[in-house]
């Protein structure tokens, strides 16, 4: 991607960080107000997501979330939410799966929550969704039926996944009208035609977790009414649709199958990965069932933050979305894993 490719105040931008087998993504909503917020999904290494989120400027966290309970998402959480509560940026709520771990890890942060109650703690469920700086957030997973199955252990832990979708710029009902005769023809098909970036952030889901996705998720069919949040000149419409896709697993077999990616439809998969991975991530099915989907483009679309073969380890990977645009940009920064991701080239 050329190196002209700046975040600008207008953009959401989604940093994958490079910290080997594991995941730490920090998201810049477009400021609002001259406030830069943002979010934290997932934090293997502290040190670096503390670094990223000065780096980008913001002030303030809307949430943090952890997932799921797995070392490789949590082991830098406690330490990034010391550093926000010992240096005045604000958490706002802290998003939990639900799922229990017994791991001292886990226990530690949840204790750390329970003696700060001014950050609101939530387990969100698919289909709780919030708009935050022109951002819809929508989550996608954990479903109840598999929440439901937690207190007995009856759910993979990776499973229990909180999956979340980013979809910048908003399409509110409001913008429809509220009385079909408001509004012209002209100025229904102006607001149909507003162009979405969408951001899928798989975590770890695996099998189970997506096929409840797509239960819960399906298509919408186009009907002949003429206010309906659905653009006419469509048959169909599909809610998981994505420019970006942050890949569950590191791109292991059980994530990235090709029936999810043939559904999520993604311009851009993003791989976090090591460039040793001890348990051979990205796997080499994961990667085919991304190049099927675009088997005739030249670039097939797959970042990875670290990769066995050199050429392909890209580092930080950053996607910047601007509002009406329909093409995210890309930018992979090429640092080491024990490197501050080198943001201001690009600020």
């Amino acid at each position: 991607m050329p190196s002209t490719t700046k975040i600008k105040d207008g953009s959401l931008a989604v940093v994958t960080l490079n910290v080997g087998d594991g995941d730490a993504v920090v998201v810049r909503f477009p400021p609002a107000h001259g406030t830069k917020t943002g979010a934290v999904v997932d934090c293997y290494k502290g040190d670096k997501t503390i670094a990223a989120i000065q780096a980008l400027g913001i002030t303030k966290l809307n949430f943090v979330c952890a997932t799921h309970p797995h070392y490789d998402h949590t082991a830098g959480m406690s330490k990034l939410i010391k550093w926000c509560l010992q240096n005045g940026v604000e958490i706002c709520e802290f998003w939990d799966s639900g799922f229990r771990h017994v791991s001292k890890t886990h226990y530690n942060l949840i204790r750390l929550l329970e003696e700060n109650p001014s950050i609101k703690v939530f387990s969100p469920t698919s289909g709780f969704e919030t708009i935050i700086n022109k951002v819809r957030v929508l989550v996608l997973s954990p479903s109840m039926y598999l929440k439901n199955r937690y207190d007995t252990f009856g759910t993979n832990i990776n499973n229990a996944s909180v999956v979340i979708k980013l979809e910048y710029p908003v399409r509110d009902i409001a913008e429809f009208f509220l009385k079909e005769e408001e509004a012209s023809d002209a100025d229904l098909e102006e607001v149909e035609n507003v162009k979405q970036n969408t951001v899928i952030l798989g975590g770890d889901a695996q099998f189970d977790a997506w096929a409840q996705i797509t239960q819960e998720f399906p298509e919408l069919v186009h009907t002949d009414n003429r206010g309906q949040m659905i653009d006419p000149k469509k048959k169909r419409f599909k809610p998981l649709r994505c420019q970006v896709f942050k890949v569950p697993h590191h791109m292991s077999k059980h994530g990235a199958t090709l029936q999810v990616v043939e559904t999520l439809l993604p311009r851009y998969t993003i791989a976090s990965c090591s460039d040793d991975s001890e348990y051979g991530f990205p796997h080499e099915l994961a990667v085919m069932a991304v190049q099927e989907l675009r088997k005739t483009a030249t670039d097939k679309g797959i970042r990875y933050t670290g990769h066995p073969e050199p050429d392909l380890a890209g580092g930080t990977i950053v996607a910047v979305l601007d509002g009406g645009k329909t093409k995210p940009k890309i930018v992979s920064l090429g640092e080491a894993v024990n490197e501050d991701a080198p943001i201001s080239t690009i600020m």
